[in-house]
């Protein structure tokens, strides 16, 4: 299932690896919401969710990027971009197509191809730095979350 987390994906920062998974998870509920027909309202709420946590998820991300002087961090937020664009498109596309399951289950597949990708290359590739220059700070500090007003 492409939604399942598998250990290629493992960046082996625990908090990156932690969103990874539930990002996943919630990428998979809206999947099965939208398999099911759970009805319109349900999975405006799934993508509602998802568009909140991805652009937390992508602002820790790219907090830890700049804090760290990671050199590939313009290319990593371009993608993170791309991505977050693709969650409108699905959101406006289910507001226009309504129970049209079809286009939301093959939206939310590619999605999943994306994230997979990206965990393996970008990712690997921001935790290879990390690792590489002794960086072992954890990408959100516990104030952060508390100031999330997304």
């Amino acid at each position: 299932m492409l939604t399942q987390w598998r250990d290629e994906m493992t960046t082996g920062n625990h908090e990156i690896d932690g969103q990874h998974q539930e990002l996943l998870r919630r990428v998979d509920d809206l999947l099965k919401g939208a398999r099911a027909k759970k009805g319109s309202e349900e999975i405006g709420k799934l993508m509602w969710f998802l568009k909140k946590y991805v652009r937390r998820h992508f602002r820790d991300e790219e907090k830890l990027q700049m804090e760290s002087g990671y050199p590939g961090y313009e290319a990593h937020k371009a993608q993170h971009e791309m991505f977050f664009r693709e969650v409108l498109r699905l959101e406006a596309l289910h507001a226009e197509q309504g129970e049209n399951t079809l286009m939301i289950v093959a939206a939310v597949n590619a999605m999943c191809e994306w994230l997979r990708s990206h965990f393996k290359r970008m990712d690997m590739e921001l935790i290879q730095f990390l690792h590489d220059n002794n960086i072992t700070r954890r990408a959100v500090e516990p104030d952060d979350e508390e100031n999330d007003n997304d």
